[in-house]
């Protein structure tokens, strides 16, 4: 597994050699600032261009289509949501301005005055209400329409307030609301216009940043001046594809960007030791996951001991220790620490046992003929590859034949898919019931891969309807458990993000935890 790594690092180490960035600047000792992509202006703590190096682009920007892992880096710096959760961890307005329940199911939200779009008309109450009956009519992928499952209708009251009913009281409806992988809100009379397949490549919000340019290979940003809150720094980000790490890490070394994403591990430390750059990082509220079809009984899948056997066969601790730094970590439980009183601390997660995995294999009457098939997108999860590939080692130890099969497109169809589970906001609601739970992909009643027990959707009704804490804690707990027991998928580990970044930028990386790069005002700095 550490093959690849080192080889990258030699590449890089090969690249410094070759520009002399590995070696003391002549520059720095007279003062001179080093050589670097970003473009300082005349105007103190800004820059005319930001220049960042991702490992993939999305490949559409409507924010109510579909959100991913490569979209969410760049809506937050796009579009505004009604509101937000803030660095402390708490419910503020983002173009809300106020909000108020009028009973357990009804909430009025009343929006800022003067907000715009970035083509310059203003945002308004029927831009909210288009937003919503948007996704709730079915519009995208589901991935924001599962988010809003208790939401029933959104009306408008004035020109600036609109009304939530929701079908039942939902204790985490200002979460919702709240999240990054939430609505961001669109233009009405603009997508109207253009019709919702031109907005994917030509979008338009209300936050600090406008997209000037969209192709494969590059998406430009310009600063909105028209926008309601503070300018951030730089007045033009470009978001540049380096899918391979070893360009991405050349294009830092030699100045062609100013940071990079999915730093390889084993690189770490030599980009560390270059002049003028450093490696920053932060764990993400991203739990990479396996999910396993249930339902194909013509497959050992369908058996739950054998699902269990494969949940204990996996030494999650040496995949961390191997492929990760020090921000991944082996959760305890489909869970994450930011979940606050509803975190189960005293859960113990899935025990790494080879030995009580082969009797559970012989329990299952597998024989040792079925090949498991374990799908992925080729290079889609940071070392996902690798991780699958150590995998399919850890499963012969217990008497299990797997393979890995790469793909291009994602079914649940397979016996095990790699996948991920974000925590859309601070609460189990958030991943493990709303990546698993019903309307889920894989609660799907025709594609998915596991039918939602009985238990699991009374302890994720529990989360919705109580406001008392030990019912909630009691409810969270079952979760973790019959996820755990019944195995419709299992956890692999609690991801990071390492990006390489120049000196003289100032990046608070509060909300990467969350997977976007924010690049507002607080967010980044220029600092020499």
């Amino acid at each position: 597994m550490k093959k690849r790594f080192k080889l990258l690092a030699g590449l890089l180490a090969l690249t410094l050699a070759l520009s002399g960035c590995g070696q003391p600047d002549p520059g720095a000792a007279s003062g001179q600032t080093p050589v670097s992509a970003g473009s300082q202006s005349a105007s103190a703590g800004e820059l005319d261009v930001l220049r960042v190096g991702l490992a993939a682009l999305p490949t559409q920007l409507d924010p109510d289509r579909s959100i991913g892992i490569a979209s969410i880096k760049l809506f937050y710096n796009i579009f505004d949501t009604l509101l937000f959760t803030d660095k402390e961890g708490s419910i503020c307005g983002q173009l809300a301005d106020s909000w108020e329940w009028l009973d357990d199911t009804t909430l009025n939200v009343t929006i800022r005055e003067g907000v715009t779009f970035q083509n310059g008309e203003p945002c308004t109450a029927d831009d909210v209400k288009f937003t919503f009956d948007r996704i709730l009519s079915g519009y995208g992928d589901g991935t924001i329409a599962v988010l809003y499952e208790t939401l029933d209708t959104v009306e408008k009251v004035d020109e600036l307030t609109v009304q939530f009913k929701l079908k039942k009281a939902d204790a985490a409806f200002e979460q919702r609301l709240g999240s990054i992988w939430g609505a961001s809100i669109v233009p009405q009379d603009y997508v109207t216009e253009i019709g919702d397949e031109a907005f994917q490549t030509a979008p338009i919000g209300t936050g600090p940043y406008q997209l000037v340019q969209y192709s494969p290979e590059k998406y430009v940003l310009e600063r909105y001046d028209g926008f309601w809150g503070e300018a951030p720094a730089a007045r033009q980000i470009e978001f540049i594809a380096y899918p391979e790490a070893s360009a991405r890490m050349t294009a830092l070394v030699t100045g062609e960007v100013d940071i990079i994403n999915d730093v390889p591990a084993d690189a770490r430390d030599t980009i560390a030791a270059t002049q003028g750059l450093s490696v920053v990082g932060s764990s993400i509220k991203n739990i990479h996951i396996y999910t396993f079809n249930t339902r194909d009984e013509s497959s050992i899948m369908s058996n739950q001991a054998f699902r269990q056997a494969v949940t204990m066969a996996i030494d999650r601790q040496t995949l961390v220790d191997t492929l990760w730094t020090d921000y991944a970590k082996v959760p305890n439980g489909h869970q994450f620490e930011s979940y606050g009183e509803l975190y189960i601390e005293d859960y113990p997660g899935v025990q790494y046992d080879p030995e009580k995995a082969r009797e559970l294999v012989k329990e299952s009457g597998y024989d040792g003929q079925e090949v498991i098939t374990i799908e992925m997108n080729d290079g889609y999860y940071t070392n996902g590859n690798q991780a699958g590939e150590a995998i399919v080692g850890m499963l012969a130890e217990v008497g299990i034949k797997a393979q890995v099969a790469y793909t291009d497109t994602f079914s649940l169809s397979a016996d095990i898919r790699a996948w991920s589970s974000a925590s859309r906001f601070d609460n189990p609601l958030g991943a493990l019931w709303l990546l698993f739970g019903p309307g889920s992909s894989p609660a799907n009643a025709e594609k998915g891969s596991w039918t939602p027990t009985e238990e699991f959707v009374a302890a994720g009704n529990t989360l919705i309807d109580s406001t008392d804490l030990e019912e909630q804690r009691a409810a969270a707990r079952t979760l973790l458990e019959v996820f755990d027991t019944y195995c419709p998928g299992t956890y692999l580990y609690q991801a990071e993000d390492l990006y390489g970044i120049r000196d003289g930028l100032d990046w608070d990386m509060t909300y990467c935890e969350n997977q976007i790069m924010p690049f507002r005002a607080g967010d980044l700095k220029v600092s020499g």
